[in-house]
């Protein structure tokens, strides 16, 4: 009887294999040792595989999807909260992870946007960007969990990013001018209009976009503040929600118009000597929109002669946010 042991070392994994082997004589030993060596083998390419499985997941995660339409996505540290940019809102999630360099040090802060997620920034006009923001602590959709960010970033970069529709790829941009597209709204847009005196006013911008009306449960106020404070408008107490044939007094009437205010100011020493009768009525609501009309007179200190309000209307705004 002979034998000789035999040390199989991986390279790769941090254990090594050991069997001894006895060589017999006989047909029957060396069709055993044959089946010891074939299992040897399975054994090894096992090891080996498992152990690159876990010693380089980056070779299996780190991977930017290519698909038929690439949506174009980069990452921005403000110096206050992370933003990850893309020119594009489809029906499906989508998954980043981005690498934040600190100190000399890394973290990947894994980014999970929902399906049909929009929170759209204007490039320039008409040209949109999706921007999803964590601030360190939440993101966009409300959601914790993820690595704190705290301290001073040096750079951060899009490492990975996928999609469930393989439809979709993605192409890594860098700063502010490499965007070769962008996105286009489909969405309605809102539009406010009125004759004030001998001006004809009119506001219009997607419903996204347009402002927020906002309804306050304790003092039951609405308040309608469009356009970039260009158009606001703050209603008597009223009932919620909102139904077709309300109408609400509206004491307080402001807007912005080639270059001048118009309206009255709110507060002040002058405030006495405001006035309004304009009325607002609600004509229609859907699930996510109204329309409304009003009309009215407006004289305050500022203004040399009372503002006619007429034919004024409200089309396709957003149904007012709950203000707490």
């Amino acid at each position: 009887m002979c034998g000789i042991s035999i040390f199989v070392f991986t390279g790769m994994c941090p254990y090594f294999i050991y069997f001894r082997v006895n060589f017999f004589t006989s047909k029957a030993a060396m069709k055993n040792n044959s089946i010891l060596f074939q299992f040897l083998a399975i054994i090894c390419t096992l090891s080996i595989t498992f152990s690159a499985c876990k010693k380089d997941p980056a070779g299996i995660s780190n991977i930017i999807q290519q698909g038929n339409t690439t949506i174009e996505i980069n990452a921005i540290y403000t110096g206050y909260y992370l933003q990850v940019r893309y020119n594009n809102v489809i029906n499906a999630p989508i998954r980043a992870t981005v690498r934040v360099y600190q100190n000399g040090k890394t973290m990947d802060v894994p980014v999970n946007i929902p399906a049909a997620y929009k929170s759209l920034q204007e490039w320039n006009e008409d040209d949109f960007i999706n921007t999803w923001n964590y601030n360190g602590y939440y993101d966009s959709t409300r959601v914790n969990g993820l690595p704190v960010i705290t301290g001073t970033v040096d750079s951060v970069k899009i490492i990975a990013a996928s999609c469930p529709d393989k439809e979709y790829g993605f192409r890594i941009v860098g700063g502010n001018i490499d965007w070769s597209a962008f996105y286009h709204p489909t969405d309605p847009k809102t539009t406010v209009s009125f004759i004030s005196n001998t001006d004809t006013v009119l506001y219009s911008d997607y419903d996204f976009s347009s402002g927020t009306i906002f309804y306050n449960k304790t003092s039951k106020l609405y308040r309608f503040v469009m356009y970039n404070l260009t158009y606001q408008v703050y209603a008597a107490p009223a009932n919620y929600p909102l139904q077709a044939g309300m109408t609400m007094d509206v004491p307080i009437f402001i807007y912005f118009w080639n270059g001048r205010n118009y309206g009255l100011p709110a507060e002040g020493p002058l405030a006495g000597t405001n006035g309004s009768t304009v009325k607002l009525t609600i004509t229609n609501v859907s699930d996510t929109h109204f329309d409304a009309s009003f009309s009215g007179k407006v004289w305050a200190s500022r203004l040399a002669d009372t503002l006619f309000i007429s034919r004024g209307e409200i089309k396709n705004a957003l149904l007012p946010v709950i203000d707490q």
